[in-house]
């Protein structure tokens, strides 16, 4: 019977909770009607890096980028409604802003591709906040899965391999 190694397990796991993350995010995205389940899945995917230290610093950079983005895009889409602007010009100005945060604070980059997000995946007749909950949403709950996964593959190779140790 083959033993398997304690790096062969965390390869496995890698892939398993790559794959879970964005299987799962997707589903219950949709199950809860998520207008668009694509980007938890892809925040799912996004969050999970090798080490569980690194998977929570992207998971915490990953939110508050996020909520920063949403912010951002909503604050200027509708100042940019009410002065009559194009949605061109309100979303240079929302990823200029969001680039400055994120020069000041690297780790809340992804607040600059949360504006085009924000505008760009919007309806007709839908409110700007309403489309910056949903994106906030579905990215939050992504990464919420991939981080929870990690956790969970760490917790049952720690379990698993903890009397190998010397």
């Amino acid at each position: 019977m083959a033993v398997v190694t304690e790096d062969r397990a965390r390869d496995l796991a890698f892939v398993l909770r790559c794959s879970g993350a964005a299987t799962l995010s997707f589903v219950l995205a949709g199950a809860v009607a998520l207008p668009h389940p694509v980007w938890a899945a892809i925040s799912g995917i996004i969050v999970g890096q090798e080490k569980l230290g690194d998977t929570r610093q992207a998971t915490i950079g990953r939110f508050f980028g996020t909520l920063v983005g949403v912010g951002i895009a909503v604050a200027i889409g509708m100042l940019g409604e009410w002065l009559g602007t194009s949605i061109i010009v309100e979303m240079t100005i929302a990823v200029a802003l969001a680039a400055v945060a994120a020069r000041r604070f690297p780790s809340l980059r992804v607040c600059m591709w949360t504006c085009p997000l924000v505008f760009l995946t919007g309806t007709p007749g839908t409110p700007l906040w309403e489309a910056g909950l949903f994106r906030g949403t579905e990215v939050l709950l992504g990464g919420l899965v991939g981080a929870v996964l990690h956790l969970l593959a760490e917790l049952v190779i720690e379990r698993t391999y903890a009397g190998s140790k010397t």
